[in-house]
């Protein structure tokens, strides 16, 4: 693409696809820590 080797490509657009996609799941993940944290600090 655009007279790139191959490697190039997919440093280029593929780790912004892989960082893209993992920070979705990060936060689909992690919607729900408040919610989990607050019945786990209760010290009685």
């Amino acid at each position: 693409m655009f007279g790139l080797p191959i490697e190039t490509t997919l440093l280029v657009f593929g780790f912004p696809i892989f960082w893209i996609i993992y920070t979705i799941v990060f936060l689909v993940v992690s919607r729900d820590w408040d919610r989990d944290g607050v019945t786990g600090d209760d010290p009685s």
